[in-house]
């Protein structure tokens, strides 16, 4: 699991004296993989005033204006598309901030005006990191006491699933991790350790737009019209994360879908967001999530840490 309380407290202290002048129309997050985790995580708080977009790629959007606050996350700092985007907010001359371990990122930020926060050096993938990243973020956004007023919770993060148990249903099948809307970067977040632990595919969706599309995959098997011993239903692991607080209309798709999932025999979890706030709902199901994809990759005999294969293609 992902100690956050520690993560958090080393790194609002490192950020503390980085600061942004100003006020903002819009703050635009650029960040690619684990390192983009963070501005998802941020988006979900619903702060007011923030206007968050998340850049995914090269460059900058076409409408960027000089009322744009941009933000630029790379845990190694090598990531070629947020170092571009770095370069386009310099070319334009918009209000920049750099966070990152080092690499290209920390030589640009050190020989720039840019605002920078250096995270800690620890030798982890950067989702595994995004405590340090997240709190580097709200902290220089001045909401640190977010994190103050959840430190105590933060000591205290356990998962409410037996991760064990919970892997074990999972086998060979493919999660799918399905939300309401508001919630869809947390389904995300799931599928990404699934992906990147476990090295397995694994999908994410939301309700209801997966009502109009993704529901027709569980009817007839497709997989055996393709020749292969196994239906749908063995294929497959849904998992459905519901907050108890959420729109009862989101609470009742996402509980008919449940039913529907029983009534074609479908195996199944439902994840309840448990926490007083947002915030304690987010990093509670993030852990969770974390012990469950890694006791996983332990069971199919992999190394939740081992990156080869993304390194490699980047590099490549």
């Amino acid at each position: 699991m992902i100690d956050f309380a520690k993560q958090f407290k080393e790194v609002a202290e490192a950020a503390k004296d980085a600061c942004v002048d100003g006020r903002f129309d819009r703050v635009i997050f650029c960040g690619m993989g684990g390192s983009a985790i963070p501005a998802e995580m941020i988006t979900m708080l619903w702060l007011d005033k923030l206007n968050p977009y998340i850049q995914r790629g090269f460059g900058l959007p076409p409408w960027v204006n000089k009322n744009c606050l941009v933000i630029c996350v790379s845990w190694s700092g090598d990531t070629e598309e947020t170092i571009s985007s770095f370069v386009k907010a310099q070319e334009l001359a918009l209000p920049l901030v750099a966070i990152t371990k080092g690499g290209q990122l920390l030589k640009l930020a050190q020989n720039s005006t840019a605002s920078l926060v250096t995270l800690p050096q620890d030798d982890l993938p950067a989702r595994f990191g995004l405590g340090y990243m997240f709190a580097a973020i709200l902290t220089l956004l001045g909401h640190s006491a977010i994190i103050e007023d959840n430190l105590d919770v933060l000591n205290f993060l356990s998962p409410s699933t037996d991760a064990n148990l919970f892997s074990s249903r999972i086998g060979s099948k493919t999660p799918l991790i399905y939300s309401s809307y508001q919630w869809r970067y947390l389904a995300r977040h799931w599928k990404i350790h699934f992906n990147e632990d476990c090295k397995i595919h694994s999908f994410s969706n939301y309700f209801p737009e997966a009502a109009h599309n993704e529901l027709a995959a569980y009817g007839e098997p497709r997989l055996m019209r393709a020749g292969f011993n196994q239906t749908n239903k063995e294929s497959y692991f849904p998992i459905i994360l519901v907050d108890p607080e959420e729109e009862q209309a989101d609470i009742q798709k996402l509980s008919k879908f449940a039913s529907f999932l029983t009534s074609q025999g479908i195996d199944h979890e439902i994840i309840n967001l448990d926490g007083k706030n947002r915030f304690q709902k987010i990093l509670k199901n993030v852990n969770q999530a974390v012990s469950i994809s890694t006791e996983l990759a332990k069971s199919l005999g992999v190394n939740p840490f081992d990156a080869a294969l993304i390194e490699g293609f980047n590099k490549s």
